[in-house]
């Protein structure tokens, strides 16, 4: 029976009343005609021809008869697919998609595992899928079969693909995260199986999928692996591609509508392959023409990579950049003496928006490339090894150097956050190494304390950056050293480049698929600050209020927690601002605690009891007789005492009421059984008497002698 039509050939199945019910062997073939067929799905139909394996296709070729029978027949049911079928464990049977090849199967509640590929003829291609309703994920160890005593990875052997449009259908982009549900029949092709629909429905994940904006008080650090962001000249000393103007245009533009739209500008932001401090620079202003109130200054040094790229840091202004430091750029490999970092690790030193001093790391480590493979495997896998004791030794100098230090290392590790059987990268570095029944390079520990993976913050299904063949995967991370660990407030992964597809990576419109990586937002809160208030001086009996307005800031805003030491003669221990009624001069310290965070701050405010106030008076200067009068309250502490002696109303002195002459006041407090007093002498000049002489009368041309005697 005819089940589906292709434009040059079609697909039919055994009728169900002639099925053999072998689950082990295809009811169905296709039958290549080389033109449109001349038959209609329904029809019940005779062929004769040659059975070939088109690069492993079972068909009918080279066909002399094609009969129909009759017409209007119905189609055997679909073979349900599901999460169990195909198997999703290993060892998978080698016929485990084979057996359903070229028949009809149906997915009712499948998953979008990798968005569209793309390549020249097709650019919105097949999708990568499971028959399951959940995504899947690498997870640790070698690739299956793996090697003997080490951890295996079943490969998630379930996936296949989807191509929408391969009998005809309508072709969509498809991002990954999205369920759909389809019908159609079973194919190979390109070394893959695929389902080729009859029909199909799409529920699309949402795309682009942003991180959310800062909090009052709130810096961020952000991770990117730019993909190849070279610029449009050729350099002929570099292996590099060379995009034309407009597609470097078109590049820089969708990396400036990803950095400000999904990832929400962050103070610092450390990208990967990145070729030069012109091409970064490039996306600082690109950014800038933007959206004008955003100014990113580019930090860049020139590394090993044979192809050019680099790492760096695109820097807000609101950050005080300290230092930038390449390290490593000479260590060598053991196996050969090559340089050992492609991409020598970058570090700034900086301190935030929020006034928190930071230090960022940013790595882009070898690529998982080849690791498999006979001849270079072995390399590849020392390198990176090599690498991760490196990176590690550096993270250790520096916490050696600064015990405090809030250190965060981020970048693409290209690494997961688990063992990949060969080496543990990740764990080296964050000083929990694979041992020899984890990796078949074991690590050492070198760091101490512990880095710790902001990744595994995220909910499992979250823990992703990179898709490769449909398996999801985090190869961005952030570490964060034990101090600055409580400042973290939140991180999350900015969507729309790896779930993406691959073919928007040329739409100049849009953010989507800017690059092949995920960026990686982390979000750092204020310190927390303790104000017990300023010192204080009372008579003895007296009381006062102490503590700050606010007693505490910062963390991620409260609710805190209040304790004063000692309780003695305060109203209560547990409040901001209690009263203190000490009877002899006491240091009390405050402790501010933020639960939510585990944050902790303290300060001190001294009471001072006295029998005798510390009053002060200050100079205030000399006055003509006729000059205003002036309030003395500006030139005394403490305030709300009284004032005495000549031209004295309240606080006001009044030269024109004393006159000319040195006058003593006296400024005396008295309160609470104590007091004291301060004097200050004022002089008062007297106004000068002016003498210009008699008038007088004289004749034209006629000199005179004019004013009196004294003049003055």
């Amino acid at each position: 029976v005819v089940t589906a039509l292709r434009s040059d050939g079609f697909f039919m199945q055994t009728p169900s009343e002639r099925s053999d019910n072998d689950d082990m062997t295809s009811d169905g073939i296709f039958v290549y005609t080389n033109a449109a067929p001349m038959v209609a799905v329904g029809d019940l139909v005779h062929v004769t021809g040659q059975v070939i394996e088109f690069f492993e296709f079972t068909q009918f070729d080279n066909v002399s008869t094609i009969a129909v029978i009759s017409s209007g027949n119905a189609l055997p049911p679909a073979i349900s697919l599901d999460g169990l079928t195909p198997s999703p464990d290993q060892p998978q049977s080698a016929i485990e998609f084979e057996r359903f090849e070229s028949m009809r199967v149906e997915i009712a509640e499948g998953t979008v595992t990798g968005p569209n590929q793309s390549f020249g003829s097709d650019p919105v291609a097949e999708v990568f899928i499971v028959a399951g309703n959940a995504r899947v994920f690498r997870e640790p160890g070698i690739a299956f079969p793996g090697l003997s005593g080490l951890p295996v990875w079943d490969g998630n052997p379930e996936i296949f693909e989807l191509d929408p449009d391969r009998l005809g259908q309508p072709n969509v982009e498809i991002p990954a995260g999205s369920s759909f549900s389809a019908t159609g029949v079973l194919a190979y092709e390109f070394g893959n199986y695929e389902l080729w629909p009859v029909q199909y429905s799409i529920s699309p994940a949402a795309l682009p999928r942003a991180v959310r904006t800062r909090a009052p008080g709130e810096a961020t650090i952000a991770t990117l692996n730019a993909r190849l962001l070279y610029d449009d000249i050729d350099d002929p000393a570099l292996a590099e591609p060379v995009p034309t103007a407009p597609e470097y245009s078109a590049k820089l533009y969708k990396l400036s509508k990803y950095i400000r739209d999904l990832l929400h500008a962050p103070d610092i932001l450390a990208l990967q392959e990145v070729e030069n401090l012109g091409t970064l620079q490039a996306l600082a202003d690109q950014i800038n023409n933007d959206d004008g109130t955003i100014v990113y200054t580019a930090h860049l040094v020139e590394g090993n990579d044979i192809s050019g790229i680099d790492v760096g840091f695109l820097v807000r202004n609101s950050v005080t950049v300290n230092s930038l430091t390449q390290l490593g750029a000479s260590e060598t490999l053991s196996l050969d003496g090559s340089l050992l970092h492609d991409r020598p690790p970058l570090l700034l030193e900086a301190v935030l928006s929020n006034s928190h001093a930071v230090s960022v790391l940013n790595l882009h480590l070898r690529s998982l490339t080849d690791i498999e493979d006979a001849t270079e495997g072995p390399r590849v896998r020392q390198k990176r090894h090599e690498q991760a004791m490196s990176v590690s030794n550096m993270v250790q100098n520096l916490q050696t150097g600064d015990p405090g230090i809030h250190l965060m290392v981020t970048g693409d590790f290209n690494a997961f956050q688990f063992t990949d059987g060969y080496a543990d990268v990740l764990g080296q570095i964050l000083g929990t190494p694979a041992d020899a029944s984890q990796a078949l390079l074991p690590g050492s520990d070198h760091v101490n304390p512990d880095l710790i993976n902001q990744v595994l913050m995220l909910p499992e299904d979250e823990q992703y950056s990179f898709i490769y063949e449909g398996s999801a995967q985090a190869l961005d991370h952030m570490l964060a050293s034990q101090a600055l660990q409580p400042f973290v407030s939140d991180i999350a992964y900015a969507r729309g480049n790896a779930d993406a597809p691959a073919g928007l990576a040329s739409d100049a419109s849009t953010a989507l698929r800017a690059s092949d990586h995920d960026g990686l937002v982390l979000y750092i809160r204020a310190a927390l600050s303790a104000d017990a208030g300023e010192n204080k001086i009372i008579c003895a009996g007296g009381s006062v209020t102490i503590g700050g307005s606010p007693a505490a800031t910062g963390g991620a805003g409260g609710p805190y927690t209040f304790s004063w030491s000692p309780s003695e003669g305060l109203s209560d221990a547990t409040i901001a601002n209690p009263t203190a009624s000490p009877q002899l001069t006491t240091t009390y310290a405050l402790t501010v605690v933020e639960p939510a965070t585990g944050l902790m701050a303290t300060d001190e405010v001294t009471v001072t009891v006295s029998s005798d106030l510390a009053v002060t008076f200050d100079p205030i200067g000399e006055f003509c007789a006729n000059s205003p009068a002036i309030d003395l309250s500006n030139f005394v502490s403490p305030e709300g005492g009284t004032f005495s002696g000549p031209g004295i109303s309240g606080n006001m002195f009044d030269p024109t009421e004393t006159g000319p002459g040195m006058h003593t006041i006296v400024y005396t407090v008295s309160t609470g059984g104590c007091g004291g007093s301060s004097t200050q002498e004022i002089i008062v000049k007297q106004l000068p008497v002016v003498n210009a002489g008699e008038n007088r009368a004289v004749c034209f041309g006629e000199t005179v002698t004019l004013g009196g005697s004294p003049t003055a």
